[in-house]
């Protein structure tokens, strides 16, 4: 046996843990959200208790849900693509954004849960608008997520909202919610709720405000 194996899996076990805590970070994902993800891909919600087969596949679900990890070569480049020069994601409802989309992925509305899907709809949302909204007023959209505007970000939540909310009750009719049924919840924030609650068999979840 190497002697230098222990030492090997040790250096991988750690370079594994920190790829897993950026992948938390680059996709914006709250505490709840994060280890449900863990739990999803390893039956296990503590990077400690993973071995390396297991964080492998937790890295690996990060992956399928937009994460890229990147080389230090490429990391300016890919760090111009989401944050231009003329601000730094400091449009609060962006974060918003991107976590609603991260978790209609999780609910199998979107397919695609990266940054590059979340680019192409913002650009569709945005296509048109109305001159005097800023740069996005040309009628070609907005090219990144990360340039959005307040005014342009509030309207590609809404929209996102909106979407995740229909195909959510449609859900909870279909499965013959007595409080869809009978009209009594109205708000996104409700209908989101009551959908993760009938997912985890009955079990209350709390859901942050988006």
């Amino acid at each position: 046996m190497n002697p230098n194996v222990p030492a090997l899996n040790k250096s991988h076990k750690k370079r594994l843990i920190t790829l897993i805590n950026v992948a938390k970070s680059n996709l914006n994902l709250d505490e709840q959200l994060y280890r449900s993800m863990l739990k999803a891909s390893t039956g296990k919600d503590s990077l400690r208790a993973m071995n390396l087969p297991e964080l492998e596949q937790a890295l690996a679900g990060f992956k399928q849900k937009g994460f890229k990890p990147i080389s230090k070569r490429s990391k300016s480049q890919f760090k111009g693509r989401l944050s231009p020069a003329s601000g730094q994601s400091k449009v609060p409802k962006i974060d918003k954004i991107r976590a609603v989309w991260i978790i209609m992925s999780q609910h199998n509305i979107v397919h695609d849960g990266s940054e590059t899907a979340l680019d192409a709809y913002v650009r569709r949302i945005t296509k048109g608008a109305k001159a005097g909204q800023g740069s996005e007023g040309s009628g070609k959209g907005v090219d990144s997520t990360a340039w959005l505007t307040d005014s342009m970000a509030n309207r590609v939540l809404e929209s996102l909202k909106n979407w995740h909310k229909r195909v959510l009750i449609q859900r909870l009719k279909d499965s013959e919610s007595a409080l869809i049924q009978g009209g009594q919840l109205v708000s996104y924030n409700d209908i989101v709720k009551l959908y993760l609650t009938q997912a985890n068999g009955g079990l209350s979840c709390e859901q942050d405000d988006a």
